[in-house]
């Protein structure tokens, strides 16, 4: 019976598929990729921030009053019931969360800093944060509590719906990648039309057909998935360089784990899968057509 090298993959519009592959699973990795770090980025917003505030004590008087009032700030919250620590930041913890805005030097030495208190609240039964606001207030009148959960909230909804945004990418290259393979699996069938017929003369059943497109599409969706893998790699490679300088507080790691890493990984094998399943029911479905 015939082998699979009936169905040359160097014909036709066939001969561009691993191009096409190459280019949908490059862009495929790199939505999935963008996706899996903003989950793992906000996961570190959750567990870096959830009840967590800070009180802001405003600038101004003598550094021996400022000082006066961050110890009665810090004494009036360990004795506020839902409160677990407390734990005044230093200037020089102060002056290093204003560095990547404002750079070294002495600009930041010169400048009017308010003083920061952090503040972890207890899990089961956090602190009243509106009586807690009025107990401050007592004590001086301008200062704030910033409560980080409401930032916090709208920065994960962000985060979820750019999540979904990727996912809705992946479908639609998905799509894609399918209606490609269908109008070359078409163009091969017709192609090869005569070579189809005279095996339906020598017995060969459709399903037998179908096998030797779907083997040459897996072939060259996996040849195609290679290519666009080792192109990710050295984009995200790159990417990885320029995005080490943002990592902090607020983007965390943004190195994907192992488990995301392999996952990327596997995009080769579903690219070519998903054509050669694309490419047996185009087979089967024009084969149904013919007499």
């Amino acid at each position: 019976m015939a082998g699979p090298d009936l169905i040359p993959d160097s014909e036709g519009a066939g001969r561009f598929l691993p191009w096409v592959v190459a280019v949908m699973v490059f862009f495929a990795a790199l939505a999935g990729a963008a996706g899996l770090a903003l989950h793992q980025a906000t996961g570190t917003w959750r567990n870096d921030l959830a009840n967590t505030i800070t009180i802001e004590i405003p600038p101004g008087g003598t550094p021996s009053g400022a000082q006066a009032m961050v110890a009665a700030v810090t004494t009036a919250l360990r004795q506020t019931a839902g409160i677990d620590q407390v734990r005044p930041l230093a200037m020089a913890e102060i002056a290093a969360l204003l560095q990547p805005w404002l750079g070294g030097g002495g600009l930041i030495d010169e400048l009017p800093l308010p003083r920061l208190i952090d503040v972890h609240l207890s899990p089961d039964d956090p602190a009243d944060l509106a009586l807690l606001a009025k107990r401050l207030a007592a004590i001086g009148p301008d200062i704030r509590i910033d409560d980080h959960q409401i930032w916090l909230g709208k920065l994960i909804r962000l985060s979820r719906s750019l999540q979904w945004m990727m996912l809705a990418c992946l479908a639609m290259i998905g799509f894609a990648t399918c209606a490609v393979v269908i109008f070359g699996t078409r163009a091969a069938f017709t192609a090869h039309l005569e070579v189809v017929k005279l095996l339906h003369v020598m017995g060969a059943r459709d399903g037998y057909i179908a096998r030797l497109f779907l083997w040459r599409a897996l072939t060259m969706g996996l040849k195609g998935g290679l290519i666009g893998l080792g192109v990710t790699a050295m984009a995200l490679y790159a990417l990885s360089r320029l995005a080490a300088d943002l990592e902090g507080p607020l983007f965390g790691n943004l190195t994907l784990t192992p488990l995301g890493l392999l996952a990327l990984a596997c995009l080769p094998l579903v690219a070519a899968l998903l054509t050669a399943l694309a490419a047996r029911y185009t087979v089967l479905r024009e084969l149904s057509r013919m007499p």
